[in-house]
């Protein structure tokens, strides 16, 4: 990445060289200079283009003013492409005839031997020099160690780097580049201004703001006035960290109660608080022009999925609504930056305070492997110029980075994080860190276990643990779940929890501290205030990473286990929310039938249940009364049903005008046909089933069901080839499998329409379209039904085989790659590369790319005729999971036996990279897991 762009005329080479060399004596060694012979443009290459390009990436743009410069009319468009991209601006004039503060270089162009004098101002060096100190994005222009903190380890483990790291943090140049480029944008625009930095869990996005773009805008006075940063947890207000500590912290004049009686009042009482950090920072600004544009305040949101969790919704959302107001107006000016994971954004983007407003994003995309390399030296480097002997063995860099590609996916960041802080604890005195320390620490994807056996260890001398093994296992289990770990009730996916330390089971206690102390769990402590006024210090704990739920095989097991009694906790507890907030009307009782039998069934587990509040256990005694009236009105309406019915015979045909009474009778005689006279005008008979030729369409239904396409036999190799770009390990080995029948499959995912006729005739659950991500203006018919889980699906092919007495069922893992490859043996079924708009998923180029579900039918069909085999949606399919293909069917059917507490999705969704919706790509779920990404289609057997 350039980070200075050097703009100047032709005719003032010399000087621009002269510049270039006196940038790279203090410091700035990487300028475009486009006459450089390493760093220019070469000849015969496309010069706007090229200059496009250098100046997107660079921090800064120095222009060299002289009269040349300005009768240029090429540096003139340089001027304006560098405003228009919103880069950081410096002007250097060039003093051809000296003077006496002058400073002398000799100087000759690239390829002459021709020798000039250049004189620039010694102050106007000097003040160049700061500026770009000041704007500088390299860690080496922050002071490291902070001075209040001198002993600071370089390495902060799972922790988030804090603004005082901004010296170590290293591998995001370009990121911030491009979100100060952005800010910069925002600020000259019309409000609201928004700005939400997307990334998976795992991608730094707490360090990358808190230590890489805050501290550089809070450099940069002039334009902005950063607030520290707001992080939710249980009171995005009041808490510890909320609304009113960064307030307290920026407005040293002012007292917390008074703060705090100015957030109850809510934008009308921080609108003024805010007004006075801006006159104030004028007031303080040095070398400000007169008249200058007032900074912009920058309000910035860490992990701000947590606006939403229900022990936090009520400030969550005075949160939303606060930024709401002050983004809208220009008195004073406000941006909001939010950084919030990926799967977790359709919330905010929907948050109905949030209605109306734009949303700039920007995602924080992995890290390409050069970065990873300034990860692990970087700091090593800043914490030796301290005067401290710290280097970095180069054979363990590269084992390093070796095993970062070897499949540490999404959780590469924290688990090297965690590891170097572990290797820099126990070897730094030894001055080196070295590849065998590394070996012996059992690797990267060991670092975790092995701080968990060190904790286990430890707690052989502490009577209170058992020891046995298992007993041990318990007991942490006990005091993990569901206090520490959890389930998201949006995503579905593992997440960490926040707990009062008091909350914890007191057996467990003593083996939590104990991972405390191996920096696996982290604790903080909050204030709090009762009815009186009086202050309560609450100690607080949670993982100091989400990726420790993923990358600790024992507590990933466990959450597995757990994962739907943990998912139907969740789903009570933000209902029970939901009911207590609209007065506890009788419609917000979202708990009937199976799904209240599952929430009943948590008194099981007394672990869990213990997560439950006293709402909660309204709320479900409400549901139960609810239920218990509806079987006493169901069992009524069903005598009155017969009655009905028995008086049509017995010609009390005036009953059937009743609108009740036609209700029952079209639900009987349309909706279930087979129930009286086995009429099935749809269904196909044996005869015109065998005359199905290959690639033939057929439904067997009026209306609202699925559309089929005969898919015929043959043979393919499944999996994929070692050689394929974005492999995984469970992706083979390949083998021969031999589709011995034509069988059917949808032509599209199933609908909404599909689905919902099923809930009408009652074989169904209502998942309504508040399942839906996409556009909710769509008809259900276009719409692919998404936020249903394996067991939903099951449901619904039973369903639709009782209706049309037909074979009717989920694709086999094997026939699902068959159909979607549909003879093709590339890694999606048009070739070898995601080209632009063949699918939809993130990065595919289409108009729905991470956004939302694309209408089924959008993209180009496969050579079968069947639509999005590649992305929209992931699909549901009837086998079990296995971690490879040694000892799966090799016929085409089901593979069913084993572990089948996960079942197979295919075919990758919306918000999924290019690589995860390749025809071999494959995950794994629950069969209670819902996804907003998650849908599927249907087969069909058909007659030999």
């Amino acid at each position: 990445m350039s980070s200075i762009f050097l703009s100047h005329s032709s005719a003032d080479n010399f000087e621009a060289v002269a510049l270039r060399d006196w940038l790279a004596a203090e410091g700035w060694d990487d300028v475009f200079l486009d006459l450089d012979p390493e760093r220019g443009i070469a000849a015969g290459e496309r010069w706007e283009r090229a200059l496009h390009e250098a100046a997107t990436r660079c921090e800064a743009v120095v222009f060299l003013v002289s009269g040349n410069w300005l009768a240029s009319g090429w540096c003139l468009r340089e001027y304006a492409l560098a405003r228009a991209l919103n880069k950081k601006l410096f002007a250097v004039v060039v003093d051809l005839a000296g003077g006496q503060d002058g400073q002398l270089m000799r100087v000759s162009a690239p390829g002459s031997h021709e020798e000039k004098h250049v004189v620039f101002s010694k102050e106007g060096l000097r003040r160049l020099k700061r500026g770009l100190e000041k704007a500088g994005l390299d860690p080496k222009f922050f002071a490291w160690p902070p001075e209040a903190d001198r002993e600071r380890a370089p390495y902060r483990g799972l922790k988030p780097l804090e603004g005082v790291d901004a010296g170590i943090f290293f591998g995001r140049e370009a990121p911030i580049v491009e979100a100060g480029d952005r800010l910069r944008g925002l600020k000259s625009a019309a409000p609201p201004r928004l700005l939400v930095i997307l990334g998976a869990s795992g991608a730094g996005k707490s360090s990358f703001l808190r230590a890489g773009l805050l501290p550089r805008l809070a450099r940069d006075e002039r334009n902005f006035l950063a607030l520290p940063a707001i992080r939710p947890e249980r009171a995005a207000l009041t808490g510890e960290n909320g609304l009113l500590h960064a307030l307290d912290a920026a407005l040293p004049s002012r007292t917390r109660a008074e703060i705090r009686a100015e957030i109850q009042a809510g934008a009308a009482g921080v609108r003024p608080l805010l007004a006075e950090l801006v006159a104030a920072s004028l007031k303080g600004a040095s070398g400000a022009p007169d008249g200058a544009k007032p900074p912009t305040i920058v309000l910035a949101i860490d992990q701000a999925e947590e606006l939403f969790r229900p022990e936090g919704a009520d400030e969550g959302g005075a949160l939303l609504e606060i930024i709401r107001d002050l983004v809208a107006e220009d008195a004073p000016a406000v941006i909001a930056i939010f950084a919030i994971r990926s799967d977790s954004y359709d919330v905010l983007e929907h948050a109905k305070p949030l209605e109306g407003l734009g949303q700039a994003t920007l995602p924080l995309l992995p890290m390409p492997r050069g970065a990873f390399k300034d990860v692990i030296e970087g700091p090593a480097r800043r914490y030796a110029e301290a005067g401290n002997a710290l280097t970095i063995e180069p054979q363990l860099t590269e084992r390093l980075l070796e095993d970062i590609d070897k499949g540490a996916g999404s959780d590469a960041l924290p688990l090297l994080a965690f590891t170097l802080e572990q290797l820099f604890l126990d070897y730094r005195r030894s001055g080196a860190l070295r590849l065998q320390n590394y070996e012996d620490f059992g690797g990267l994807k060991g670092a975790i276990d092995a701080a968990v056996e060190r904790a286990f260890a430890r707690a052989d001398a502490d009577p209170r643990v058992p020891r046995e093994r298992k007993a041990r296992e318990a007991l942490l289990r006990r005091g993990l779940i569901p206090w520490l770990a959890g389930v998201d009730p949006d995503s579905k996916s593992p997440r960490r929890n926040i707990a009062r330390r008091a909350d914890i089971p007191e057996e467990a206690a003593p083996l939590i501290d104990l991972l405390v102390e191996e920096r696996l769990l982290a604790t903080d402590t909050a204030a709090t205030k009762d009815a009186a006024g009086a202050e309560t210090r609450i100690v607080t704990i949670e993982p100091a990473h989400e990726a420790l739920l993923r990358q600790w095989g024992l507590l990933q097991g466990w959450l597995e286990e757990d994962f739907g009694l943990l998912a139907t906790l969740e789903g009570v507890k933000r209902a029970a929310r939901d009911w207590e907030a609209n007065a506890k009307a009788e419609g917000w009782l979202a708990h009937q039938g199976q799904r209240l039998a599952e929430a009943l069934a948590l008194d099981a587990r007394p672990d869990l249940a213990a997560n439950l509040e006293p709402t909660d256990r309204e709320y479900l005694a409400a549901c139960r009364n609810k239920e218990a009236t509806a079987k006493i009105w169901a069992r009524r309406v069903q005598a009155l049903i017969y009655t009905l019915f028995v008086g049509i015979i017995v010609g009390l045909v005036g009953w059937i005008n009743q609108s009740y009474v036609k209700e029952q009778m079209n639900w009987f005689m349309t909706m279930r046909p087979y129930m009286l006279a086995n009429i099935r005008p749809y269904v196909l008979t044996a005869e015109a089933e065998r005359a199905l030729k290959p690639l033939a369409s057929f439904r067997e239904c009026a209306k609202d069901c699925p559309e089929m396409i005969v898919v015929p036999a043959g043979e393919y190799t499944m999996g994929s080839p070692a050689t394929e770009n974005g492999r995984f390990d469970d992706e083979g080995p390949q083998r021969k499998v031999t589709i011995a029948k034509p069988f059917a499959v949808s032509k599209f995912d199933v609908t909404f329409a599909d689905w919902q006729a099923c809930v009408s005739a009652g074989g169904c659950p209502n998942v309504g379209d508040g399942g839906f991500v996409g556009d909710q203006s769509l008809p259900s018919g276009t719409k692919p039904v998404n936020n249903v889980s394996w067991d939903h699906a099951q449901q619904y092919v039973a369903w639709f085989s009782m209706m049309t007495g037909q074979p009717y069922r989920l694709l086999t893992e094997a026939e699902w790659e068959y159909a979607a490859r549909a003879g093709a043996a590339t890694a999606y079924f048009w070739g070898d590369d995601i080209g632009k708009g063949n699918a939809n998923c993130n990065g595919c180029g289409s108009a729905w790319d991470y956004r939302e579900p694309a209408p089924v039918g959008s993209f180009n069909p496969n050579r079968f005729g069947l639509y999005d085999m590649a992305g929209n949606l992931s699909q549901w399919v009837q086998d079990c999971y296995h971690v490879n293909y040694n000892g799966a069917p090799v016929d085409g059917s089901a593979w069913t036996t084993g572990n089948c507490i996960r079942r197979v999705v295919r075919g990758g969704a919306w918000n999924i990279a290019p690589v995860g919706i390749r025809s071999a790509a494959r995950s794994r779920h629950p069969s209670v897991f819902l996804s907003g990404g998650t849908g599927f289609r249907v087969a069909r057997t058909l007659t030999p």
